[in-house]
């Protein structure tokens, strides 16, 4: 017979917003997000955890107090990093005031970002993490994909979740990295041209990127899924390559100007045909021989 044993919750707060904690109360505390459907209950004091729920980056006046406060816990038990900060610091990583995030104090099961997640991605994040208690009781492989629990979770369509990237709309023209605040989006230059690179487990879900893009290259989509183990923390990127184009004069690499950007500046007028096929240095002299010639 397999042993089971009861799921019991402590919440931290290692320097929130507490902007993940309001989500977290109505996670608990309203029915539709099934967390007692797990059997989980809810502890005053952390010795009789088993399931830690941590909220925040680990700030310099946190840190003492909760190094303190966890070796009270007896294991086996189980930590979920709630939001971007506790996974990466999210916009907080540059500060004087943050030591870092919550994995250089602890060993982190399950991480789920956002600024703040849904209280279903908190749900989903919280059974994950009973099932993994589990196993660690049973002294069983840990499960190596996280299988989805809650199956009836949505989000409506006007929500800001995951970040996207249409690569054929982008011009690697750097607006997005400029105005992260969270610094989850780079800009490489290859041989092959430039490699766009967004982190989701650092993005803060703010949507300067789509706000700014000048083509919408880059948009927000409704998936509030970013429920993953520890092991998968910087794995969850979204690459795309923005390749380089031979200029027909000269026969130097170039990004030409997108079909997106083009007819946004010429959304009536004939489009010149050398904006895609002439580089900026080519373009400009033909401009210059055709006006002085």
């Amino acid at each position: 017979m397999e042993q089971t044993v009861k799921p019991r919750l402590f919440r931290i707060n290692t320097g929130s917003c507490n902007g993940c904690d309001v989500e977290f109360v109505a996670t608990a505390f309203v029915p539709k997000f099934h967390l007692d459907q797990l059997g989980v209950e809810l502890v005053d004091r952390i010795e009789d955890a088993n399931i830690l729920v941590i909220t925040g980056p680990m700030t310099a006046r946190s840190q003492a107090f909760f190094e303190e406060a966890v070796s009270k816990v007896k294991p086996p038990y189980v930590v979920v990093g709630v939001g971007t900060c506790s996974v990466t610091t999210g916009i907080f990583r540059d500060s004087y005031a943050i030591y870092g995030p919550l994995d250089k104090y602890i060993d982190v099961d399950v991480n789920v970002a956002g600024c703040p997640p849904r209280p279903q991605a908190i749900a989903e994040a919280i059974a994950q993490g009973v099932k993994i208690l589990q196993s660690k009781l049973l002294d069983q492989p840990m499960p190596t994909k996280l299988e989805t629990i809650f199956t009836d979770f949505e989000a409506p369509e006007s929500y800001r979740g995951r970040i996207s990237l249409d690569a054929q709309k982008c011009t690697a023209c750097r607006t997005c990295e400029t105005v992260c605040p969270s610094g989850a989006i780079k800009i490489t230059k290859t041989l092959e041209g430039y490699e766009h690179t967004i982190w989701h487990n650092t993005c803060c879900f703010c949507g300067n990127c789509s706000y700014y893009c000048p083509t919408g290259a880059i948009f927000t989509t409704n998936d509030f899924h970013t429920i993953q183990r520890q092991e998968e923390k910087y794995t969850d990127t979204h690459v795309a390559l923005i390749p380089f184009h031979e200029c027909e004069d000269c026969g130097k690499n170039f990004i030409p100007a997108t079909e997106a950007l083009i007819h946004r500046s010429y959304p009536k007028e004939e489009v010149p045909e050398m904006l895609t096929k002439s580089c900026p240095e080519c373009r400009k002299r033909t401009t210059f021989e055709r006006c002085y010639r």
